[in-house]
């Protein structure tokens, strides 16, 4: 009896813990790889870039002062209303003055003798009393952040009237303890670029930038720069590493720059104009975004295209096609007998790009230090247009003009906002490459539309999903997402590119509810949705294979019906000669796969595995960063196996085989 005991006690927890044999839920699968049904696009994931969220200015691109040309003003369009930051402008935010030794001094943003035409504002210092130093500081994006032993280039245009006293530029703590210094030459009346280096003796999460001077008369200041000289891939005026890096590891096959709806702007007045965002910075003339902050355009074209370049990305760039935000009123258009001049930036970005360093265009790129060209193989055209008289008139011109002038350029045009793409029907007319649709749904919607792909017509142009996202961070949003990505790979010869939107946010800046990547000054997060693009991309395969999965007494070929409890893709990677499996159970339950490979000579005995699951409702933070990230495992393989599938995971097999 006591041996029968002990017996029935080991029963007991096998089956507890076993699911195998307590009813985990089981599907069949198999996958034939011997029956290749479409290619799958080289390009099909790849990234979205927007400035939303302060994710240019005080994110990626690494300058780290704020309002650095005192060019701020208050703004009051419909999306600064939501953000009373947009109210509160003015020319000396994030500046304040400094009075020292019983200095005396008052500030005042003028524009009577500008740096240049494209940056007319400039801070005069009227010292009443020098004492031992009078002058401002600046704190950045809520303090800046700088390392022990680290090296900071500093730039700035100084100028005197009445006297040649230099300016002194310190790195301080916000109590005033130095941590390094430099100081200019003597100055005149005239703008002089001043330049210099300051190693930082100490880290400080909050300090500020400080620049003082002595003697009388007024100090004029311009254009005041603090550049960690450790950026990525070490370029000058370059981006901050640990977010470029975050972008690097995405493996991207394109970047979709500038953004969407900044594209077009509030109104044709702040619509995104790319001549405005090349060549020296001091030259740049500056902006704001519908999204009711600042722009000080450091990070420009000529940046996004570096960038490109060094994550191996194909340039994307958005161009306005005349018209402003259709969610803004008064709705905006250029007349046509102005559209030339729109058209003409079309024509000159792709010069820009292309061009040889003898043409208008091309020299200036070389003369910013890029003489090859980009290889720019894309154009986009507008953003979410709204489907109007106005927009279907204006477009053809642009189609018109690039056709003629580059034919081998492909058009990317714009299907309008939603699946229900109001301006699909003139991109076909058109004939452009590809056109561009958004939305942002409910995860339920990403599980219910999975094979919204499969009944498309395969003639006419391609599809981009250039945003979409299901609205928030937590695991199931991103397995919703990883349930449609499988469908757009079953369907990857006709869904040609695709990329989640917004890309970044800093924590204390947030204006939308779903984002990729999450920042501070110090730090940065990614989400579930970050790792399932992430995984995607870097296991994406060359073809797709034929599958057939059967829940119960249900057989689905190459898809699954909504109802399933599990999505899959299954793709050859033909240079490693494995194959991929990619298995979404957006479940709470466990549920058994039993996998049949057909059409194979020989199969490994071991799969690599890759896992990202977790709580339904998890999420990542700059306290749990992890909490939610993929882990990798291995497990027995052959022409036929079986692996458990957790409740709410995305599972990928890369399994060797031999045809």
């Amino acid at each position: 009896m006591k041996f029968y005991a002990q017996w029935k006690v080991i029963l007991i927890l096998v089956l507890l813990l076993n699911p195998y044999l307590w009813g985990a839920h089981q599907v069949n699968i198999n996958v034939y790889a011997d029956q290749p049904t479409i290619k799958i696009s080289p390009k099909l994931y790849g990234l979205f870039y927007e400035d939303i969220n302060f994710s240019a200015d005080g994110g990626l691109y690494a300058e780290l002062i704020q309002n650095r040309s005192f060019e701020y003003f208050a703004l009051d369009c419909r999306e600064a209303l939501s953000d009373r930051r947009s109210l509160e402008y003015h020319p000396l935010v994030a500046w304040e003055k400094v009075e020292r030794g019983g200095g005396r001094c008052h500030l005042k943003v003028e524009r009577t003798v500008p740096l240049n035409r494209n940056n007319q504002n400039y801070l005069a210092i009227y010292i009443g009393e020098s004492g031992s130093g009078v002058g401002v500081r600046n704190s950045g994006y809520d303090g800046i952040a700088i390392d022990r032993g680290a090296s900071y280039d500093v730039s700035l245009y100084a100028a005197r009237w009445e006297g040649n006293e230099p300016v002194t530029v310190a790195l301080e703590s916000e109590d005033g303890k130095v941590y390094g210094s430099m100081t200019t030459q003597n100055l005149s009346s005239d703008w002089k670029h001043c330049q210099g280096v300051i190693k930082a003796s100490q880290s400080d999460d909050n300090a500020r930038l400080t620049l003082t001077t002595t003697g009388k008369g007024k100090l004029y200041l311009d254009m005041v720069s603090l550049f960690p000289q450790k950026t990525f891939k070490d370029r000058k005026n370059g981006l901050r590493p640990d977010l470029a890096q975050s972008l690097a590891d995405l493996n991207p096959s394109f970047l979709r720059f500038p953004g969407g709806c900044i594209t077009h702007g509030c109104s044709l007045q702040n619509a995104y104009r790319w001549k405005d965002t090349v060549g020296d910075v001091a030259q740049r003339r500056p902006n704001w975004n519908r999204w009711g902050y600042h722009q000080s355009y450091g990070l420009g074209f000529y940046e996004y295209f570096l960038l490109c370049e060094d994550i191996g990305a194909a340039p994307l760039p958005v161009l306005p096609v005349g018209v402003s935000c259709g969610y803004n009123k008064p709705y905006q258009y250029v007349p046509i007998d102005e559209l030339q001049e729109w058209i003409d930036d079309a024509l000159d970005l792709i010069e820009f790009a292309n061009g040889s360093p003898d043409s208008t265009w091309g020299k200036v790129r070389a003369e910013m230090g890029h003489p090859a060209p980009f290889e720019l193989e894309y154009l986009c055209l507008g953003n979410e247009e709204h489907d109007t008289p106005e927009v279907r008139e204006r477009i053809p011109y642009f189609v018109k003009a690039i056709r003629k002038a580059y034919p081998k350029i492909k058009i990317i045009g714009t299907s309008g906002l939603s699946e229900h793409k109001p301006l699909y029907p003139l991109m076909r007319e058109l004939e452009v490459y590809s056109s561009d649709e958004h939305y942002y749904n409910a995860p339920e919607w990403y599980l219910e539309n999975h094979t919204r792909f499969d009944g498309f017509q395969r003639k006419g142009p391609k599809i981009f999903v250039g945003e979409y996202a299901s609205r928030d961070n937590t695991l199931f949003n991103a397995l919703a997402e990883a349930t449609y990505l499988a469908g757009m790979e079953r369907n990857a010869d006709i869904v040609d590119m695709a990329c989640y939107a917004p890309l970044l946010a800093h924590v204390n800046y947030r204006q939308w509810g779903a984002n990729l990547i999450f920042f501070d000054k110090r730090k940065v997060f990614k989400t579930p949705n970050y790792y399932v693009q992430q995984l995607f991309s870097q296991n994406r395969g060359d073809v797709y294979l034929k599958n057939v999965i059967k829940h119960g007494a249900e057989k689905l070929e190459n898809s699954q019906s909504s109802m399933s409890r599990v999505f899959l893709s299954s793709t050859l990677d033909e240079e490693a000669n494995e194959l991929i499996l990619k298995l979404v159970n957006p479940s709470e339950q466990d549920v058994r796969a039993r996998v049949q490979l057909e059409g194979v000579r020989k199969v490994a005995s071991q799969a690599r595995v890759i896992v990202l699951s977790g709580d339904k409702r998890g999420r990542n933070s700059m306290e749990t960063p992890e909490q939610i990230s993929p882990q990798v495992t291995t497990q027995a393989a052959g022409r036929q196996f079986e692996c458990l599938l957790p409740p709410m995971s995305l599972k990928i097999l890369r399994v060797g085989i031999n045809q």
